[in-house]
């Protein structure tokens, strides 16, 4: 048996617009079932809720302008530190990391690469999580030290739900043999192989295109919906809760809170945590279920 790994890739995996879709829409629930775990172990650890409210402010404008500012500041942050652990771990097993940001089919994307060196499949998994595993057991740490710091939710959330990409690659990665080599060529990721694997037996094609076109688009309708309804929401809820003067209620408790309404003289306000994000996707997945059921009946 011929063990010798050939000198050109068996394989090139590169980043589509329709896998550009997927991606953006695993990270889109990633992002919302992640925060929703960091606020219940806040919540957890503080006995109290980490929420997110809409109210009278007496800031006015600019508080909200600082507090948007503050947000991305944080987010570029978190992308950077991102991009060095990924940088850090090239470096440890032996790679020259070099750094960039790039604009791909009209969304920003931050990088780290290392072409020209070749790693074994174990070692590359661990540089893809290596910041998704680093930053965010790092961040639950600070979380349940500082109960000040409940910012830090949001970092746990974008940084998890921004590693979709290297979590989709370690996972495609596992499915192959342990005796392949990995390149990352900053625009693709290649595959080299011993002359006895063969290219069946890499996970990277795509079959079934019209079942693989309807999965794609049932996800899209989903995520669209749930973020449709979460807007007019929070866009349009608060006003007619106020014009109608419904009095306060609370959806939940301190530890599973969903919805706060307060409505007194002092004024008004909507809160929420992450978990009202989840309950939409739970409710629209039971309704596409059993709509399909039905059709599947009456046909």
């Amino acid at each position: 048996m011929n063990t010798a790994t050939r000198n050109e890739p068996i394989y090139v995996f590169r980043l589509t617009p329709a896998i550009l879709l997927i991606w953006t829409t695993l990270s889109l629930f990633l992002f919302i079932i992640t925060a929703s775990g960091a606020s219940w172990y806040y919540a957890i650890i503080h006995k109290q809720t980490a929420s997110f409210s809409i109210k009278s402010a007496e800031g006015g404008a600019w508080q909200g302008i600082i507090g948007l500012v503050v947000l991305l500041a944080i987010t570029f942050v978190t992308t950077i530190i991102h991009e060095l652990v990924h940088g850090i771990a090239f470096a440890t097993f032996g790679g020259s990391p070099r750094y960039g940001l790039k604009v791909k089919y009209f969304l920003p994307l931050a990088y780290a690469t290392s072409p020209g060196n070749i790693f074994r499949r174990n070692a590359f998994i661990i540089i893809s999580l290596a910041p998704l595993v680093v930053i965010d057991v790092v961040c639950l740490l600070m979380i349940a030290i500082f109960p000040q710091a409940p910012w830090l939710i949001w970092v746990i959330a974008f940084n998890t739900s921004g590693a979709i990409g290297d979590i989709w690659i370690a996972v495609q990665l596992l499915r192959c043999p342990k005796s392949i080599r990995v390149e990352d060529r900053e625009e693709s990721i290649a595959i080299y192989a011993p002359l006895n694997v063969t290219r069946q037996e890499l996970p990277f094609a795509i079959t079934g295109k019209n079942r693989f076109s309807s999965s794609i688009k049932n996800v899209l309708n989903i995520a669209f919906m749930t973020f449709a309804l979460v807007l007019i929401s929070g866009f349009l809820l608060v006003p007619i809760l106020k014009i109608l003067e419904i009095p306060s209620f609370v959806i939940g408790n301190n530890y599973f809170l969903i919805i706060r309404w307060e409505n007194t003289t002092k004024g008004f306000g909507f809160e929420f945590t992450f978990l009202y994000f989840v309950i939409v996707i739970f409710i629209l997945l039971l309704l596409i279920s059993f709509t399909n059921m039905l059709k599947r009946r009456h046909f």
